[in-house]
């Protein structure tokens, strides 16, 4: 309900504002007049009278600058205070008696009143006529395509303010219309309050596009409270300056700057508002709202430049008449429209970085010339018209070309990031990343840089995981329909992808660009594969500790439950033996026999532990005499196979050096592991490891088996060997072999093992 009735009173406020200006010219054709109106914002108002300034076909005998004492016999100052007076007698009949002082006479005259002939003024004031329909009729759609939409709202009451008043305040108010009462208390609250509705407005538009600043959504009520203040100081601006004026007529006198105190404080905090609302629009569809807006805002300027302030600075005459101000004014409010409508009807970067180019190349131009012309009249003196003419255009000419460079380079920066300067987009990059250390910030980055780079609407970074997944990391912007890949990678390892958006208007991107997004991806390539590597150590750091307390856990669970009862159940045996030892011998043997039996199941149950924390064929054989004793167990069908293999160890050298046991063990692991998937799962008839220390100890393994599958799946047993590599620094290669068969490269570094 709110919203309805949000919706009808704001169609009731423009219908109002539409129609109010539309009556009021309706009274102009139609109502008697004298025809001399009232200069509104010169010093016509004090207790002597009112001075006129006629329009169009005044009544025979007004001249301009007369002042207009009494009428009908009551001064302007009773008419003025009798104007919200319904019962008061008003002028009536032809002809009415003026009195009027022109310069030091008094004049009594009798003027007849008719219907003014203002098509002069309304043809005069066309241009504004055509602005006030025009910003109505762009409130109404935009409001009707966007109720919801908090800018529509406000661009309604700014509609309201502007429409409402300009048509009534170029056409003005009588002396007659005072003396009438009606038709002056309607101008009044035309020119003075829709017009001092449109200030707010701004306020309040300024407030929620591109986007409703977060402070006005924290606090709701900041907006009507922004139409509360203003029009609350104007109410009391009004009553203050009434109580300091002698009479009615200084009064209305002081309108223009009451109305101007707070008109001034408003139009600050519009522009503080608009220029915070496009630095810090966020998002390509906030980016393209504001630059609307700032399109229309900078077309008006530059109209006004170039068609008003320097025709009249260089010739002293404007290049278009007075009348076409409200045409120039235009582009502001349909720059608005465009921005809140977003319905992108066509691109504006390539029409924006034109206009920029040209209109600034333009008034750069037109300001070299009007100086130079005006320092070398000053310097060479008059009557050099043609030579200073001459020279000032070869000047003008020089400044074109870098003045055009520099406002190319101005646009293309704002438009296309750094495409020219592929150099700051890497440097950004780099130092965007040394920053993000956690992947967290570092994804971003990578996105954020990469858009901003190149004024893109959309990044995004897709990375891939060990299974071949894939995830987004981070994104940029709103995702469009259909975006480009530009893959990831470090050295020959696809490590993710780009996703990036065209910009609104293009097809693709240039050479350049591609150059750019390739070199950017490379460094982000890298960059990923940093972070992977990083989130798997931590992940290999986690298995590492839970594998340790796992295992602590099983020693601890071990020695409790089994080796503790059984050392416990020896003492008490041996407690036993030595008290019946003197008097039953027999009983003591036979208790020292059981105390026999239960110490070698101590024993072993010491040994099974031992051999669990490290093969004991390690400590007994050695590396190689382990790895042999072990393929000779395979060897033997009917024991860990059902297939008969041939397996064969060397070593270079062959004496190994004393290696870490960490080493050991890994390497250990590892040929076992390669050489049981050899026989078990590939039927391989031949087999042989091969080891080698130097500054890394190398173990590596053949087979003549079936191989590995066209789209081999690591299982456990390969993942296994990998991560034992790993956790010492190293790594493991498995590949298919030319002649058939699998080859299984451990390399174990054995510096970092002995450090480990």
């Amino acid at each position: 309900m709110t919203s309805r009735f949000r919706r009808a009173a704001t169609w009731a406020l423009l219908a109002v504002s539409i129609a109010a200006p539309a009556a009021f010219v309706g009274l102009r054709l139609t109502v008697p007049s004298d025809g001399g109106r009232v200069a509104f914002y010169e010093d016509a108002w004090s207790e002597a009278g009112v001075r006129i300034d006629p329009i169009d076909a005044p009544a025979s005998g007004l001249r301009a600058g007369d002042l207009v004492e009494r009428i009908a016999g009551r001064s302007m100052e009773t008419w003025a205070a009798l104007a919200l007076d319904p019962t008061a007698a008003r002028p009536g009949g032809d002809p009415v008696r003026y009195a009027v002082q022109r310069g030091p006479e008094q004049l009594s005259l009798d003027i007849t009143w008719a219907p003014p002939a203002i098509g002069g003024a309304l043809s005069e004031g066309w241009s504004v006529l055509l602005f006030s329909i025009a910003i109505a009729g762009l409130a109404a759609f935009v409001y009707r395509r966007r109720p919801d939409e908090p800018a529509a709202t406000a661009l309604v009451l700014a509609a309201c303010g502007a429409a409402g008043s300009s048509v009534p305040w170029f056409l003005g108010t009588t002396t007659s219309d005072m003396a009438l009462g009606g038709p002056f208390v309607l101008h009044t609250l035309l020119t003075a309050g829709l017009y001092m509705l449109m200030w707010p407005a701004a306020v309040h538009l300024a407030l929620v596009f591109p986007a409703p600043h977060p402070f006005a959504v924290r606090h709701p009520r900041v907006v009507p409270g922004v139409y509360a203040i203003a029009g609350g100081a104007y109410a009391a601006a009004l009553a203050i300056a009434r109580l300091g004026s002698a009479g009615t007529l200084d009064w209305i006198g002081t309108w223009p700057r009451v109305q101007l105190a707070i008109v001034v404080p408003c139009l600050v905090l519009w522009l503080v508002l608009a220029a915070r609302g496009y630095l810090r629009a966020a998002g390509p569809e906030a980016r393209a709202r504001t630059r609307w807006a700032a399109l229309g805002a900078a077309t008006s300027a530059v109209l006004g430049l170039l068609l008003f302030q320097v025709p009249e600075l260089l010739t002293g005459q404007a290049l278009v008449p007075a009348s076409w101000i409200g045409l120039i004014a235009l582009p502001l409010p349909i720059g608005l429209a465009v921005g809140i409508l977003r319905d992108r009807l066509f691109d504006i970067e390539v029409f924006v970085s034109r206009a920029v180019i040209y209109g600034g190349l333009t008034v750069g131009v037109l300001a070299t010339y009007a100086v130079a012309v005006t320092v070398i009249s000053s310097v060479a003196g008059p009557g050099q018209g043609y030579g200073a003419s001459l020279l000032s255009t070869g000047i003008a000419a020089l400044v074109a070309l870098p003045l055009r460079d520099g406002l190319q380079r101005l646009v293309n920066r704002l438009l296309y990031g750094d495409r020219d300067q592929p150099w700051r987009a890497m440097q950004r990059l780099g130092s965007r990343l040394e920053w993000a250390a956690n992947p967290d910030r570092a994804f971003p980055a990578i996105a954020d840089t990469v858009a901003d780079a190149l004024r893109l609407p959309y990044v995004a970074v897709e990375v891939f995981d060990e299974v071949g997944g894939s995830t987004i990391a981070a994104e940029h912007g709103r995702a469009p329909a259909s975006v480009e890949a530009l893959p990831l990678v470090h050295g020959a390892e696809p490590v993710g992808r780009l996703l990036l958006g065209v910009r609104g208007g293009e097809h693709g991107f240039r050479a350049d660009e591609l150059a750019l997004l390739r070199d950017l991806a490379r460094q982000a390539g890298a960059a990923v594969h940093a972070q992977r590597l990083r989130d798997e150590l931590a992940r290999s750091r986690e298995r590492l500790v839970i594998a340790r307390e796992e295992e602590r856990r099983r020693l601890r669970r071990d020695l409790h439950d089994g080796l503790g009862p059984s050392l416990a159940a020896i003492g008490m045996r041996a407690e036993a033996a030595a008290a019946v030892m003197h008097r039953d011998p027999d009983a003591a043997r036979s208790q020292l026999e059981a105390l026999t039996a239960e110490t070698a199941t101590a024993t072993g149950d010491v040994r099974r532990l031992v051999d669990g924390l490290r093969p004991p064929a390690l400590d007994e054989l050695g590396l190689v005499g382990a790895i042999a004793s072990q393929a000779a167990r395979l060897d033997r069908p009917g024991e860990d196979t059902s297939a008969e293999a041939s397996i064969a160890v060397d070593c270079d050298p062959p004496t190994l050096p004393e290696l870490p046991a960490a080493v050991e063990v890994a390497a250990y692991r590892i040929a076992v592991e390669a050489m049981t998937n050899a026989v078990r799962h590939a039927s391989a008839r031949m087999c042989r490891v091969w080891i080698k220390a130097g500054s890394q100890l190398t173990v590596e393994i053949t087979d003549d088996g079936v191989g590995l599958p066209d789209l081999p799946r690591p299982g456990t047993g390969i993942e296994s060997m990998r991560e034992r590599a790993a956790e010492l620094g190293g790594d493991v290669a498995v590949e298919r072999r030319p002649e058939g068969g699998t080859r299984v490269v451990a390399r174990l570094p054995l510096g970092r093992g002995k450090a480990a």
